[in-house]
This record gives C-alpha cells, structure tokens and sequence, in this order.
C-alpha cells in the first residue's frame, strides 16, 4: 500500500516547489528611519518618511509607510500614495503604466514615527503594481510642497 503513494506524495511535492519558485517578489522597501524621504518648505525640512510597498496576500497592494513632521505643532504633514498598474488598459493601445487611484495616510504633526498603511485591490488585467509615493506638508492658503517620488514596484 505504501508503494502506491509514493509516486503520489512525490508529485506533490514537486508541484508545491514549482509554486514556491514561480512566486514573484512582493515586498519593495523604499527609504528608512536612518535615510528617510524629506518634504522642504523653503530649504526647510518639515516632514520625513520611509516604508514599504508590496504584494499581500495576492489581493491587494499594499503601501505601509511611516511618517515623522518635523515641525511640529505647524503645518501637518501626509503620505500619498499613487497605486499604479502595468497591464492591459483601455486607455493604451497594449499594455502600460495606468494610475487606478491616489490615496492619503491620516495627517500628523507628531514629532514620532506614526505608521500607516492604504490599500488597492490588485487589477486583474495588471502584471506589476507601482506606489507613486511622496510626503507633503498640508497648507491652507497655498499649494502644499512635497517631497521627491520613491517608485517601489513589484510583479504579480
């Protein structure tokens, strides 16, 4: 009985190693607390933030980032995220890079990491997500300046 098994289990176990490879990337780190991504107002420094960008759990981009304002008791400041997805689109002809939508994190003005994360359902027609990622200072009367773009991706 143990011999008509075998083959069986083995089969298996082949089938769960080939899924295991296939498995693509899913985790893009971008910045840390020791090298964060700055927002300036007027050479000023006034909000700093680094996180991760990634794959969960096949249903979801996930961008999870954490946020420090350097001025605090001032102007807040948030991260924005822009989920993007290369794939087939009805606005190209093919494939390319399309924005499916801009999220914000919770503002702060606290001069301690405050994590946060926002999600987009993965596109179904995508093969690789993109986080468009900044932190901006938010300003009543003006435009809000914001800091350069990190630009994790992962395939999926």
């Amino acid at each position: 009985m143990t011999l008509k098994f075998k083959p069986a289990l083995a089969a298996l176990a082949l089938s769960v190693t080939s899924v295991a490879l296939a498995a693509p990337a899913s985790a893009v780190y971008w910045k840390s607390s020791s090298d964060p991504l700055y927002v300036y107002e007027d050479g000023v420094p006034q909000g700093k933030t680094y996180g991760h960008f990634y794959n969960d759990g096949q249903v979801s981009a996930m961008s999870t980032s954490w946020q420090y304002d350097m001025k605090p008791g001032g102007n807040n400041v948030r991260v924005e995220t822009d989920f993007l997805f290369y794939g087939t689109h009805s606005g190209c002809d093919g494939t390319c890079w399309y924005n499916s939508i801009s999220k914000q994190t919770i503002e702060t003005n606290s001069a301690w990491w405050v994590k946060d994360a926002r999600a987009r359902n993965l596109e179904a027609g995508g093969e690789k997500a993109r986080g468009n990622i900044d932190i901006c200072e938010i300003q009543a009367f003006h435009n809000d300046p914001c800091s350069a773009k990190a630009l994790p991706t992962f395939s999926y």
